[in-house]
């Protein structure tokens, strides 16, 4: 939550010092390039590949062979994510003239972003090695520093903007540069201060090189679908930018902003979620308790519904006066920049609990060493996408992107979802369905009060104020989670239960420390 929320602030500080302009499209196609690498060979292949080697490994040999194995892991990513960090320095031009076909008669704004991509990409290797490190420490059940390292890099991105993007100039296109070497040093940060927990498990110590190694063998066997992952994925990243490159100017950095809205709840519970519980059904899958494994899946599932669906619903309804509260400041204007984010806001949130869904039914997948079938279902709705964005843009424009990508997200969920029931026999379905559509009841009813509440408050509540928008939202967000918290009580939502449960537990311990 804390490192969603810095990321917020990092945004809204974006959004008003370059608003939708050319410097902001820069730096936003600049960071997709490197930050998509960082998500799909970092984060997403460390973790499905690495979390149930590591954790076997641990099981069955020892705590010295997990080291050794933690070693010869580090020492093979160094060589591995220089190598691609310096391929995307060398090849810069052409993966942004390719990506940003639509500024083609742009010279200056080309030229921005390609610049910008070259300063970028060394954060690569650093978010390379930071995922593999939080690899290490989840299947420890360490959690908490991991989690915090993003926080790290959005709180160096919003102090580069302050400390060292004034000294590039005045104009946007020159302080655009303090965004970009903040990404940098946050990378190094938070790369750093994982290390102090690798010493306290005992996993820290000089890398070594050994690419025949059976544990790095059978790592990079797993991380090969994540390659191609990686492909499908980009060539979905290049369909999303090349066409939003070619609608009005500022339409890449709305399509990016309202996907950061739309994330934040997904960052702070659905992948919490889904994380947390890799390292457990890794363990299950290693012991065959597959009847254990499958509750334990069908429980997270239903975790994630219960506080996505209503995050979903209020996202839709309350989009523009969240997006005017966050956004709308400095360069970020009520008449162009509002609209157009708010609006594909309302479709990327159609799609939240597929997002969330996804994640956590591709931990099974790892869990049992599956990395091939994430792939092979994440090409189909890649596939699914690219139609969808072609039919959608022409009579929907920039929302039509963010609608596609909501679909093809639920088309993934459904192919997920039959294939782990084909594969496990049973998905403790009957239990899934009937919170299903409690949570679905409680979500509407929630809707419905957020609604009335944001078409009433403008009568004796200042929207030109920040207080008065601060007021409004926050009026219509309580009175939402009230209601929402009370048709669950009546309802009788297990999930409400088991949070609550959760935190008295975390709050006694907190109190006893």
């Amino acid at each position: 939550m804390i490192s969603r929320i810095m990321g917020l602030g990092r945004d809204v500080i974006f959004a008003a010092w370059f608003g939708t302009g050319m410097a902001a499209d820069a730096f936003n196609v600049a960071f997709l390039i490197p930050n998509l690498l960082r998500r799909v060979v970092g984060e997403g292949a460390a973790q499905a590949a690495v979390v149930p080697v590591y954790a076997d490994t641990l099981t069955r040999k020892g705590e010295m062979e997990a080291k050794v194995l933690g070693l010869r892991l580090t020492g093979v990513s160094i060589v591995l994510l220089i190598a691609i960090a310096l391929a995307g320095i060398l090849f810069a031009s052409p993966i942004v003239r390719g990506y940003a076909f639509g500024w083609r008669g742009l010279p200056e704004k080309l030229d921005l972003t390609i610049r910008l991509t070259k300063v970028l990409f060394p954060f690569v290797v650093l978010a390379g090695l930071t995922a593999l490190a939080g690899a290490i420490l989840n299947t420890h059940r360490r959690f908490t520093v991991p989690a915090l390292a993003p926080a790290v890099l959005n709180l160096c991105f919003v102090g580069a903007a302050f400390a060292l993007s004034p000294f590039f100039g005045p104009r946007p296109e020159d302080r655009i540069y303090g965004f970009a070497i903040g990404a940098l040093i946050g990378g190094l940060l938070g790369l750093a201060m994982q290390l102090p927990q690798l010493g306290r498990i005992g996993a820290l110590g000089i890398p070594r090189i050994n690419f025949r190694d059976p544990g790095v063998k059978l790592v990079g066997r797993l991380m090969i679908p994540g390659f191609f992952g990686l492909a499908v994925v980009q060539i979905n990243m290049f369909v999303d930018t090349f066409l939003a490159t070619m609608l009005p100017e500022g339409s890449v950095t709305a399509l990016r902003l309202a996907n950061r809205l739309m994330l934040l709840p997904l960052g702070v519970f659905g992948i919490a979620v889904a994380s947390a519980s890799l390292p457990t059904l890794s363990g299950m899958a290693a012991r065959k308790d597959f009847r254990e494994l499958i509750r334990t899946y069908a429980f997270s599932f239903r975790l994630i519904l219960f506080v996505l669906v209503p995050a979903s619903v209020g996202l839709m309804i309350l989009r523009t006066p969240i997006v005017r509260l966050i956004y709308e400041h400095g360069a970020f204007t009520a008449d162009w920049s509002t609209p157009m984010t708010a609006g594909a806001l309302l479709f990327y949130s159609i799609g939240l609990f597929a997002y969330g869904g996804v994640k956590g039914s591709n931990q099974v997948f790892y869990a049992l060493k599956d990395t091939r079938t994430p792939v092979v279902v994440g090409a189909v709705a890649m596939a699914v996408n690219v139609g969808l964005n072609l039919l959608l843009m022409g009579p929907l424009g920039l929302d039509g992107l963010a609608l596609a990508t909501s679909l093809a997200a639920a088309s993934n969920l459904v192919i997920l979802l039959v294939l782990l029931r084909r594969r496990l026999g049973s998905l403790d379905g009957w239990n899934v369905l009937g919170a299903v559509w409690k949570i679905v009841l409680a979500s509407a009813a929630m809707g419905v009060v957020c609604a009335l509440t944001a078409s009433a408050a403008p009568r004796w509540i200042n929207q030109t104020s920040l207080w008065g928008q601060v007021v409004l939202v926050g009026t219509a967000v309580a009175a939402g989670l009230m209601v929402y918290w009370g048709m669950a009580r009546v309802l009788k939502i297990e999930e409400l239960g088991v949070i609550a449960g959760a935190f008295r537990s975390r709050t006694a311990k907190t109190e006893q420390g």
